[in-house]
């Protein structure tokens, strides 16, 4: 019995200290807290970290504005594949491909014409495209696995209907905090 005990112990022991190993490691989830304050808008992130070098994971940004209007981007949900280029597992600047999916609410402007006198109409038409992007960025990884990371990608949309959309281009940015588990 005091030998089970023994070994159970110096696996538990062993098994702790393995979990300190930041390749152990290997979920990130983290937030935007400047969208969330001034947008308001909804900005979060995980990654799944699967070597030193790399990681793939999903952004999601939602507009929690509730415009009468219904005009403009409403959410983007953006899979991305990053590069690490850190002496840190999985830190410090990265390169990342990533393609958004956005769901927008386009207006569609008509204008009639009558002797005398100018109507237009506006309504709002739902619209969801794909695209394909690049971005970069930094992460860094501080005591207690709380991560801090600068990012900014730009996109090229495509399935838009020109003649009402607004620009073919989206973007993909984040300015957070998170936590590594």
């Amino acid at each position: 019995m005091k030998k089970l005990l023994l070994i159970t112990s110096l696996v538990f022991a062993f098994s702790a200290k393995a979990q300190e190993d930041s390749s152990d490691r290997q979920n990130d989830i983290m937030i935007s807290p400047i969208e969330l304050i001034a947008g308001p808008a909804l900005n979060v992130s995980y990654e799944r970290l699967l070597n030193k070098d790399s990681g793939i994971g999903i952004n999601v940004a939602v507009l929690l504005d509730n415009n009468d209007d219904g005009d403009g981007l409403q959410s983007q949900i953006s899979p991305y594949y990053r590069m690490y280029f850190g002496k840190k597992y999985a830190a410090g600047f990265f390169v990342e491909a990533f393609v958004p999916i956005t769901m927008s609410n386009d207006a569609i402007y008509t204008p009639y014409y009558g002797p005398g006198y100018y109507v237009s109409e506006y309504r709002y038409e739902k619209n969801t495209t794909i695209g394909a992007g690049i971005g970069f960025g930094g992460k860094w990884v501080a005591r207690r696995n709380i991560i801090f990371e600068a990012s900014l990608g730009i996109a090229r949309r495509f399935g838009m209907n020109s003649e009402y959309s607004d620009t073919p281009v989206t973007g993909k940015g984040m300015l957070g905090i998170g936590y590594r588990f």
